[in-house]
Formats: C-alpha cells, sequence, structure tokens
C-alpha cells in the first residue's frame, strides 16, 4: 500500500498535514479516525501509534507520528517546493524557532478555548467558571501579541514573502476557537491580514475543506458520545483542578527589571550562547556545542536570580527564556531550533541528526513529542518535588506530588516503549540530538532525588551509552548545578514575585 495518514480535521495539526500534503498534490490514503469517538484509544490504532494521538503516517512498513516530524517527512520524500521549508540557513532557523515554540504558546492555549468555550460545556453541563476563562483569554491575547512582535514583525509571511510550514501551522491553530465560535482575528488588523495572505496562498477551496468539520462542531449531537471519551473528559478535568493544590502567593505583581545578564562585558565577538545549566535545554546546546568543538562565548543567564527577566536579556530574547543565541546580528531561540542552527552551520557528523529519510524523521518525532510529553513531566517533577518547597518555600500537596511522579512513570514507559524499543539509541545505532535533549531532560528529575532508572535496566543501560558517547567529564560538568539544586537557598521575595506566576504557567 501507499501512503496512508490517519486523521480528524478537528485537530489542527491533522488540518495541517491534510492542507501541506493536498496543496502538494502527495497522493495518499485519508484513514478517518473519529476523535469524538475515542477511535484513537482502539486497539487496532494503538498498533499504528501507541501515543494515541493523530495525526499519524504509515508508508509501507514505516511509521511516524508527531505532526512537526510528519510534515517535515512529506516536505522530504516529495521534495516541496522549498519556500515550506527554505534552505537558506537563517530562514529555516525561523521556521524551526516558531514551530518549536507554538507548541505550547499556541497549541495548548488554542485548544483550551476550544474546550472551555464549547466541549466542556457540551459534554459535562457544567459551565468553566470565568475566572478560568479570563485566565485562558489572557494567555491566548499575549501570546498572539508576542506572535505578531517577534515572529510576523512587519513581514508578509513568519520568513519574509512567502509562506512556510510555519505560517501553515500557525494559522490552522489559530483556527481552533472558532470551533466555539471564538475568532481571535477580530482584535488585530494585521493578523487578520496575515490570515487572508495564507488563506489564499493555500487556496480558499482547501481551507474552508479543512476546516469545515470544525466550524460545524457546535451542530454534533454530543449525546452520541462514547461513554469512555465522557469518562477520559471526567478525569482530564479532575486533574485540571489538582493543580490548584499548590498554596502560592497572590502577589503576583511584576517588578522593576533591575538585574543585568551575568557574563563577560567585552564586546560580543562571533557566537554567544545566552544559558543557565540548571535548564535542561541549555544544558543541551551546552553539552553538543562543546562536544563538537565548536566556539562560542557563555553568557550566564541565572534564572533563579530571575536574570531572564531583565530588559538587558529581552533585547536578547523577548520571550525571556533561556537558551538563546547571537551570532553577529542574528539571534534565535527555541533550544530545538538552536541545535538545528548549529548542526547546520558547523556541519557537525551526520550521527546528531542523520541525513537518512527515515532516521530523521525518528529524531523530529521524538524532539516533537517531548516539548509537551517528557520535559513538562520531568518540570513538574522537579519542581514539585524541591524548587517549590526547598526554593520558594510553597507546600506542594501529597496528592499532587503522587500524581506527578505518576505522569512522569507513564511518560517514561512511552520512551522505552515507543521511542527506545530494542535499539542502541533512540534513532538508531549511534546517538543523535533526540538522545542528548532526552538526557538532559531526565536529570531534572534525578536532580530532585527520583529514582528514574531504577528498576527500568533498558533506559539505564542506554542513559550509560549516552554518557559515554557525549563523555563523562562533560556530562558531569553540564549537570553539576541540576544535582546540587537541593541544596539551593530560598528565593528573595522579590525574584519569588517575579518567578511564581511564570513557574505556575510553565508547569500546568
Amino acid at each position: 500500500m501507499g501512503l496512508e495518514l490517519y486523521l480528524d480535521l478537528l485537530s489542527a495539526p491533522c488540518r495541517a498535514v491534510y492542507i501541506f500534503a493536498k496543496k502538494n498534490g502527495i497522493p495518499f490514503d485519508f484513514q478517518f479516525v473519529d476523535l469524538l469517538k475515542g477511535h484513537h484509544h482502539s486497539k487496532e490504532y494503538i498498533e499504528i501509534n501507541p501515543l494515541r494521538k493523530l495525526p499519524g503516517l504509515k508508508d509501507g512498513k514505516f511509521v511516524l507520528s508527531e505532526s512537526m516530524a510528519i510534515l517535515f517527512y512529506l516536505c522530504r520524500k516529495y521534495s516541496a517546493p522549498s519556500h515550506w521549508y527554505p534552505p537558506d540557513l537563517h530562514k529555516r532557523a525561523r521556521v524551526d524557532e516558531f514551530l518549536a515554540w507554538q507548541h505550547i504558546a499556541l497549541q495548548q492555549p488554542m485548544s483550551k478555548l476550544l474546550w472551555i468555550k464549547l466541549l466542556i460545556p457540551a459534554i459535562t453541563g457544567e459551565e468553566v467558571p470565568d475566572e478560568k476563562t479570563n485566565l485562558v483569554l489572557e494567555e491566548v491575547k499575549k501570546n498572539l501579541q508576542l506572535f505578531e512582535e517577534k515572529f510576523l514583525q512587519d513581514k508578509l509571511f513568519i520568513t519574509g514573502d512567502h509562506m512556510s510550514l510555519a505560517d501553515l501551522v500557525a494559522l490552522v491553530e489559530m483556527m481552533q476557537p472558532m470551533g466555539g465560535d471564538h475568532n481571535v482575528f477580530l482584535n488585530s488588523s494585521k493578523l487578520a491580514e496575515w490570515r487572508m495572505r495564507v488563506e489564499l496562498g493555500i487556496g480558499p477551496g482547501l481551507f474552508l475543506e479543512a476546516h469545515d468539520r470544525l466550524v460545524k462542531l457546535a451542530e454534533w449531537d454530543f449525546s452520541t458520545l462514547d461513554p469512555t471519551v465522557k469518562e477520559r473528559i471526567s478525569q482530564f478535568l479532575q486533574k485540571y483542578k489538582r493543580h490548584e493544590d499548590i498554596n502560592h502567593a497572590e502577589d503576583t505583581k511584576k517588578l522593576s527589571d533591575e538585574v543585568k545578564v551575568c557574563g563577560s562585558s567585552a564586546p560580543a565577538m562571533g557566537l554567544e550562547l545566552y544559558l543557565d545549566l540548571l535548564s535542561q535545554p541549555c544544558r543541551a546546546i551546552y553539552i553538543f556545542a562543546k562536544k563538537n568543538d565548536i566556539p562560542f562565548q557563555l553568557r550566564t543567564v541565572e534564572l533563579r536570580k530571575g536574570q531572564h527577566f531583565s530588559d538587558a536579556f529581552a533585547q536578547v530574547n523577548p520571550l525571556k527564556k533561556v537558551p538563546a543565541l547571537k551570532d553577529g546580528d542574528f539571534t534565535l531561540t527555541e533550544s530545538v531550533a538552536i541545535l538545528l542552527y548549529l548542526a547546520r552551520k558547523y556541519k557537525v557528523p551526520d550521527h546528531w541528526y542523520p541525513q537518512d529519510l527515515q532516521a530523521r524523521a525518528r529524531v523530529d518525532e521524538y524532539l516533537a513529542w517531548q516539548h509537551t510529553d517528557l520535559r513538562r513531566r520531568c518540570l513538574q517533577a522537579l519542581w514539585h518535588k524541591v524548587m517549590f518547597p526547598v526554593f520558594l518555600k510553597e507546600r506542594v500537596s501529597p496528592e499532587l506530588l503522587a500524581a506527578t511522579l505518576a505522569e512522569l512513570d507513564a511518560s517514561l514507559q512511552l520512551l522505552e516503549d515507543k521511542f527506545l524499543q530494542n535499539k542502541a539509541f533512540l534513532a538508531g545505532p549511534q546517538i543523535s540530538l533526540a538522545d542528548l535533549v532526552a538526557i538532559t531532560e531526565l536529570m531534572h528529575p534525578v536532580g530532585a532525588g527520583c529514582q528514574v532508572f531504577e528498576g527500568r535496566p533498558k533506559l539505564a543501560a542506554w542513559r550509560q551509552r549516552v554518557e559515554a558517547a557525549v563523555g563523562e567529564d562533560l556530562f558531569q560538568e553540564a549537570h553539576e548545578v541540576i544535582l546540587k539544586v537541593k541544596d539551593s537557598p530560598p528565593a528573595d521575595s522579590s525574584v519569588k514575585q517575579k518567578l511564581m506566576p511564570r513557574v505556575l504557567a510553565m508547569i500546568q
């Protein structure tokens, strides 16, 4: 059989894949997986994708999940026009940067809006409290503003004069609240004009076809919803409520940005990396650059002192996150985008990001999955077990901590079963960016005292292979800070006030 795509066009990532394949004349068999009837949890579909998510791809015997990995795979295999994923180093980095950022900043809040505005009331009969609705609306407003200022700016499209994968993914995500009759384009003429350009680039007929199921969602008879799906939704709502079990301070006002970015005061020369090795993405970049003899100036941004909120750092990264890269006049954020930029610019050994179509797709698949799964679980474990009680002096309920550790355990099982399987490394016989990103994530809960490798001999053996491939001295150097995190002194009150809103948003 030829190419099969497992889709439900209620899903924004599925719509991106569908539009891309149709627009580029890629022949495929549409395999409908009805999310509302829980078909993604069926035994048949789990054999295709044990993550139980859409979209899924089957190309002969090769199976792939994660929409970003699927888009890249289709782009490469079918030699799509270069504007979709430009060969220019800086433009391609811009696409990578946006696609990494949108996982948390666009995909999740846009999906939340659909649930709050339509799905939760329709399925459970319960209205979402105004307080929670307003928080999500504020998050959407803030992130759309960031999209305009950081990514779109005054350009026609995200990378310049031509539409790319970044524009396609952005627009289908922003359309998601339309299913709940909420239009995010009404308050910004710049955003509305960009939307029209992207629609015209796709073709109005194809765009409407892809969104027909979404815009008619309110007409669906929710009484026919599969009972197991309704039960899963109820469990999700209970989990959502559990995150209130942190007794955080009410005063979350912003203070003036008095802290400077640390590091050499000498004029910038060559590549600069803005890092704090407390951060798992920063550790991955630090190890990668050091291992591949990439010369750089280390600019330390101390997260525990709130230096990422400073005016000085905002000039480098308006998202106020680490890591960040500055290469002459070119600046770049998002760790995956930075790793890919360094791999391409410095022509590192092929095993890090293989040229082989399927091996590279495996790396892309893991890098996309970890954004919203393993990274979050490891981060939550660190904060709930150590950073809240030790650093911020905030109580975490035993129930919340237990739930966090259970979710981490489930993600570790997926890491073994779906990604590692019986291979030496995640993408094959040699270490890749996927392994480096994964191991630096897992060291977060290790630093918190979680025995993540205990009782998991396959994962423990993989860790040893990754450490050996990186070099044990470099590995220990990069993880010295996180392995001593339990000894962190408490944050002072001004830093705590700055950190609390961002941390709560990040881990919830």
